[in-house]
């Protein structure tokens, strides 16, 4: 099973119209801008299906920025994008997963998560680029939640363009929700990016509910394979690759790497890492690609 555990419905840039304007003057590249107009759920779906079947990804999990509090709200609110998620995930089951997407600094956020996750929501996101830290008390409520639900945190890291802070998106700030949450498990987004990946690779060696996802590592494979092989072999090395996840961040890298190109990255890695001296097992492939997602999900072999 090929499980993509970082997906969207709706790039940042269709889902704000505020945003629009990051695009224009911003110099990170990988992220489509869409053309501002938010589609039909059902059109869209049908789009990502499509896009999933092509690559051979059997599921994919719909997560949730919330930008609001610092950019003002979206198109949609916060509370109507988790319910098109998890009413998609509870009517396709077999191709998605809505994991839950909040600031916890929103009144009722706790109680938005529970209802969220008695709708069948299987995971915490958290975009601390809003300006909040992952460590700050006021998420200790959605842990709890997370706990009672043993369901995943994910969380980006690494650097975005303004008007996103990259203040708390140093995976730093997982330390000590890790450290206090020990039966929860956390998952990385892009493994620290290149600004904090050796430093979300340590923290992986000494928490073992820590997890790396390699989403946004497209460009670096595209500019510099061997680099990019290296970074895979320092995880092998340091932690082992069955604590990797992969995910795409689709849509919004679609323009640097199609899901198909990334998916057939990971199947080549044994033949890719080769050239370059290293070793990536089919057992490691299968791991990255969907057995420790569905471990992490509950899904079961």
């Amino acid at each position: 099973m090929i499980i993509d555990l970082h997906r969207h419905l709706w790039s940042i840039f269709e889902r704000y119209t505020s945003v629009r304007e990051i695009a224009a003057r911003g110099t990170a590249v990988g992220h489509a801008h869409g053309d501002g107009v938010v589609q039909d759920v059902e059109v869209r779906a049908g789009e990502i299906r499509a896009e999933m079947e092509k690559a051979g990804v059997d599921r994919s999990c719909l997560l949730l920025g919330d930008y609001g509090l610092r950019l003002g709200e979206g198109d949609r609110s916060i509370a109507e994008e988790n319910r098109l998620a998890t009413d998609l995930a509870r009517a396709d089951p077999d191709h998605f997963i809505a994991f839950f997407g909040v600031d916890p600094r929103r009144a009722g956020a706790a109680e938005l998560f529970r209802d969220a996750l008695d709708a069948g929501a299987k995971g915490l996101k958290l975009h601390p680029c809003s300006g909040f830290s992952p460590a700050d008390p006021v998420c200790r409520p959605l842990y709890e939640l997370a706990r009672e639900y043993s369901v995943p945190v994910v969380s980006h890291t690494g650097p975005l363009a303004a008007p996103l802070v990259s203040t708390y998106c140093s995976p730093l700030h997982l330390d000590e929700p890790a450290a206090d949450f020990p039966d929860v498990n956390f998952v990385i987004l892009h493994a620290g990016q290149r600004a904090y990946f050796d430093l979300a690779l340590d923290m992986a060696r000494w928490k073992p509910n820590l997890y790396l996802e390699l989403s946004l590592w497209q460009g670096l494979f595209l500019e510099d394979e061997a680099r990019f092989v290296a970074r895979v072999a320092e995880i092998r090395h340091g932690i082992g690759l069955e604590r990797v996840v992969f995910g795409s961040d689709c849509p919004g890298v679609s323009t640097v790497m199609a899901l198909d190109g990334w998916v057939d990255t990971f199947r080549s890695l044994p033949e890719i890492a080769a050239r370059h001296g290293a070793t990536v097992t089919d057992d490691d492939v299968t791991a990255m690609l969907g057995g420790t997602a569905s471990r992490l999900l509950g899904l079961g072999s």
